[in-house]
């Protein structure tokens, strides 16, 4: 089902390696208890990083070793090795198969999983090769092993390490040119029968994909970086097909939207980790949705906040440990000071357990040890103390006001925290409805497909699986929209509300204000003071909801948690935002840590946003607030999953001749596209350092485009 392109450059890569490679698609003559030996030799070497024990490694039990007969005497120049990272290999040589000399030795490397060794400045000559591992924690493992005669083109490790290698990787390239093909034939002028052919195909290999090939990959996983690719890549096709031969061969609107159907969905799936549970129920024994990481954090501190505030999470999963056993025994275990955020252990921390103990009834503990004893059989002891090392509950108390009402009276089980998972969903669901009904379909389906194909929330986990983790940016969305639709007072009630859980989208109201003040500032000046009221009228009117949203909210609170709750919060956030941390991507993280260069970025971005923004819309104004979150903050990665925001840059126009965007919409879509599919790049054959730099590379580069594409729109706001 590959294009035949595609064929051609897979054949032709493998003539290549066969020449240069001499032990390419060679099989062993002796492999000492060795299963499935072949493999090693059959060109189908994996990325980077995956796992030892995946399913392309074969497994070299300790004292092991494969051999291999090149039939003559042969030059070797240089040799390559994909092996177990923490382990010895050693390649040896002989003229007669009985004395063996070594050829080369490949050391450990850093990096987890498989990881690629190679040597190139070799001078040896041998009809017989041994391969042998030895040394680190005696679990072998081998992909892919090289040997040149010389040069070494065609390599299918030494080449470059983006090359989709996979056969399900080289299977979804063959999908992006088939639905580029099927994008490209569609259009209005062909038959209705024609057209529907064209959709059913596009659908069901589309289906193929994700339920044959996909489901029945037991490896799949580690092509999801790519396959996230590829959803991009489809998405951009369909673009860039509808700004395509408008005259002579226009695109059909309906397979357009329908290809954008597809890719939001599989960007979705990709969300999902393509239907693979992400986390491990150790008392079940089997995979799980369900974000015990997390909530083993977030379930006390919103149902026993008055006790536990922002500081005793820890402090009181210990004492649920040691319940019923001597707290010395515990002595040596690692626990965060959530007052500091400093790591330290018990021994040092026992007067502050102790006073967070205090802090519950007796009938409030005997609950509280209940709970934890549900978190203690899913997580595992282990697991459940070791997460002890993490910064705690961070979100503040008007998020904790949510939580709470989920929580309060509910004792932890799968279905508790099931009942948060579905809330976080059907809050997702809304926002993208709320797009879609304020731009149309094809803003909502964009905003899904970059919101499951971009990687900036990738850290282990996605937080699917947790209680409202997407809470804030769904009313973010919904506030964009509201906004759109010039629902002002309740646009300023859903930002403020989804600013009062999380910080950053307070930022709004900064971008928002741009092209407001700076017209009504010009009319005040002028002495045009009834012109510049009308001006100011609609942040006038999103100000109002703001104060109406933030006297509820934030009096709920105080009411709930008291005042106090609100002044430990600020403390704990100032001490979080101070630290950089491996997944920030922002500027203060990656770019520069001094903070006079933070002053000059932040001045500097808003003075160019002012530039571009002083004649802008309110609604794209309050959507480049986005842009200053990993300039003004330092989040980490899962915050900047707020890009997905972005694409209401574009807007969406219905002209009389059918759907289609503007040039500089299409622009703007394509620009987020192209942000997920350089992701990729991020993911392959590097650390986690280097993958969170690359990450934030990518954003600001994709930040300037869109501020590059803002510069000489027509103006959209009075003119004073």
């Amino acid at each position: 089902m590959r294009p035949l392109l595609l064929l051609c450059l897979i054949a032709g890569t493998s003539l290549t390696a066969h020449a240069q490679n001499v032990l390419s698609l060679r099989q062993p003559m002796r492999a000492d208890g060795v299963l499935r030996a072949d493999r090693l030799t059959d060109l189908q070497a994996p990325s980077d990083g995956d796992g030892w024990d995946g399913p392309s490694a074969v497994i070299i039990p300790p004292g092991a070793g494969v051999e291999w007969d090149l039939g003559a005497p042969t030059p070797m120049s240089g040799a390559a090795l994909q092996a177990d990272n923490n382990d010895d290999y050693v390649l040896a040589i002989s003229d007669d198969g009985l004395t063996w000399r070594e050829l080369v030795h490949f050391g450990g490397i850093e990096g987890g999983g498989l990881r690629t060794r190679s040597k190139l400045d070799l001078a040896a000559t041998a009809r017989f090769v041994r391969l042998s591992a030895g040394g680190g924690d005696t679990r072998f493992s081998v992909s892919e092993v090289e040997i040149f005669s010389s040069g070494t083109s065609g390599s299918a490790l030494l080449r470059a390490k983006w090359v989709p290698r996979r056969p399900l990787e080289q299977t979804f390239l063959a999908w992006v040119v088939g639905m580029a093909l099927l994008l490209l034939l569609s259009s209005r002028r062909l038959p209705k029968v024609a057209l529907g052919a064209l959709a059913a195909l596009g659908l069901g290999v589309t289906a193929w994909l994700v339920f044959e090939e996909t489901a029945q990959d037991p490896g799949a996983l580690a092509s999801l970086p790519w396959i996230r690719a590829t959803v991009a890549l489809v998405a951009m096709a369909a673009v860039v097909r509808e700004r395509l031969f408008r005259a002579n061969w226009p695109a059909h609107g309906g397979l357009v939207v329908g290809t954008l159907c597809l890719t939001a969905a599989l960007s979705t799936w990709c969300f999902l980790n393509l239907g693979t549970p992400q986390f491990h129920d150790v008392s079940a024994g089997r995979g799980t949705w369900l974000h015990h990481y997390d909530m083993r954090t977030y379930y006390p501190i919103a149902k026993y906040f008055p006790e536990l505030r922002f500081d005793g999470v820890y402090a009181a999963s210990v004492l649920a440990m040691a319940e019923g056993r001597d707290l010395d025994s515990f002595d040596a275990q690692p626990i965060r000071d959530l007052r500091t955020h400093v790591m330290n252990t018990v021994r040092d921390e026992k007067a502050h357990l102790l006073e967070v103990r205090a802090r519950f009834s007796p009938e409030r503990w005997a609950l509280f040890l209940e709970d934890m004893a549900y978190f203690r059989r899913a997580m595992g002891d282990g697991g459940f103390s070791g997460s002890m090392n993490d910064h705690g509950g961070n979100a503040t108390p008007v998020w904790f006001l949510s939580a709470r009402a989920l929580f309060a009276s509910a004792p932890a089980s799968d279905a508790t925290l099931w009942r948060g998972v579905g809330a976080d969903v059907l809050l997702l669901a809304l926002a993208f409805l709320a797009l879609g009904w304020a731009w149309g379909p094809r803003t909502a389906l964009l905003a899904m497909t970059v919101f499951g194909a971009m990687d900036f929330y990738q850290f282990g986990s996605n937080w699917f699986g947790a209680t409202l983790r997407h809470d804030w940016l769904s009313l973010w969305a919904m506030g964009l929209a509201l906004l759109k639709k010039q629902k002002l007072e309740l646009a300023g009630a859903a930002f403020a509300w989804s600013a009062w859980i999380r910080a950053f989208p307070a930022l709004t109201f900064v971008t928002l204000s741009l092209p407001v003040l700076w017209v009504g500032g010009k009319l005040l000046l002028q002495r045009q003071r009834a012109r510049a009221m009308e001006v100011l009228e609609p942040l006038l009117r999103v100000v109002l909801g703001v104060v109406i949203a933030s006297v509820v909210l934030v009096g709920l609170s105080i009411f709930v948690f008291g005042a106090d709750s609100w002044t430990e919060w600020l403390h704990k956030v100032q001490t979080l935002d101070r630290d950089n941390h491996l997944n920030n991507i922002s500027f203060r993280t990656y770019v520069n840590t001094q903070k006079r260069a933070w002053f000059a970025a932040c001045g500097l971005s808003l003075l160019g946003l002012l530039l571009v923004l002083r004649r802008a819309s309110l609604v794209r104004a309050a959507a480049w607030g986005v842009a200053l979150v990993p300039i003004v903050f330092n989040p980490a990665n899962y915050y900047l999953h707020a890009a997905f925001l972005l694409v209401v840059l574009a807007g969406e126009e219905r002209p009389s001749t059918g759907p289609t965007t503007t040039l500089r919409g299409a622009l703007v879509w394509l620009t987020l596209l192209a942000m997920c599919f350089a992701s990729y790049f991020a993911n392959v054959g590097v650390d986690t350092g280097t993958h969170f730099a690359l990450e934030t590379a990518i954003l600001f580069v994709v930040l300037g485009v869109l501020w590059v594409l803002e510069l000489g729109r027509a103006r959209e706001f009075p003119a004073p």
